[in-house]
């Protein structure tokens, strides 16, 4: 059993019956499974996302769907699993930013990390600004493997469940770090425009 198929699942365990829940785990397994393997000649930099993330949220969310759960109660359950995940995750990160000046150095450093975790081996494809602010991160998303993946299982309206996870990631980093998003790709934007400004620096910033 993939252990983040099976705590996603969880997040729903209340809606069905003891044996139902433990088939529908099971069917979520099998169904996370195939995935994988219908998939198992892509990068290795796509599998990092889709083995850990994508392949288990949709997963779970066809498997609810196909057993009587309405799609954005599916969608739902997703969403508030990578919240919390994220959330929990990025709380060292955000006490880190609020040592002396710290924070003053995680916009450039975003962009490295992003550049290296969301690789265009992975299927991401940018769209970076012509000239660098160290005190901005910015930089388009032009093409998402979490939507192509979406897309092609046929499962679009599952893709914000990913873009929200993001707000849980930066929103609350630090009081001077604002972010600053206006759209995604997964909510029908033409790119996902990823912002995140040290306004005790830029307070007036514009693109």
């Amino acid at each position: 059993m993939n252990v983040i198929v099976s705590l996603m699942a969880a997040g729903a365990k209340k809606n069905f019956s003891k044996e139902e829940f433990r088939r529908i785990r099971k069917e979520a397994d099998a169904h996370y499974r195939r995935l994988v393997s219908e998939n198992k000649d892509a990068p290795k930099a796509l599998k990092q996302h889709t083995g850990m993330n994508i392949f288990p949220a949709i997963a779970v969310y066809k498997t609810f769907v196909r057993h009587g759960m309405e799609k954005e109660a599916a969608t739902d359950v997703v969403r508030q699993f990578f919240v919390k995940i994220c959330g929990i995750m990025f709380k060292p990160v955000s006490w880190y930013q609020h040592i002396g000046g710290n924070y003053h150095r995680y916009p450039a450093g975003m962009v490295k990390n992003s550049l290296r975790d969301f690789s265009p081996d992975a299927g991401f494809e940018y769209r970076m600004p012509e000239k660098v602010n160290p005190a901005v991160a910015r930089f388009d998303i032009v093409s998402c493997p979490y939507y192509a993946m979406c897309r092609k299982y046929h499962c679009i309206e599952l893709n914000p469940a990913f873009c929200d996870s993001d707000d849980a990631k930066y929103g609350k980093l630090h009081k001077n770090l604002k972010w600053a998003r206006t759209g995604t790709i997964g909510k029908g934007a033409s790119c996902c425009d990823f912002r995140i400004i040290d306004i005790s620096r830029c307070p007036d910033y514009k693109d």
